[in-house]
């Protein structure tokens, strides 16, 4: 003999909640707004931190500059 399955009990309809978190629209927070412009600015210092690195490396040498004084 197959089991029997049995339907799931639902309560009557005046204990069950007129709202579902579900149907309700979100409201906007400030939490994934700070959260990209936190990311935004990280961005920005990590490439301005490469780029410097970038011009330290093209100056390897310093220029010669002739002193005024001669070596008489």
């Amino acid at each position: 003999m197959p089991p029997q399955v049995t339907p799931p009990v639902q309560p009557p309809a005046e204990q069950r909640p007129s709202f579902s978190y579900v149907d309700q629209p979100r409201k906007g927070g400030a939490g994934p707004t700070v959260g990209i412009i936190i990311i935004v600015i990280l961005l920005i210092f990590g490439a301005l931190y490469f780029w410097g690195a970038q011009l330290n490396k093209q100056q390897d040498q310093l220029p010669l500059i002739p002193s005024s004084t001669g070596t008489n």
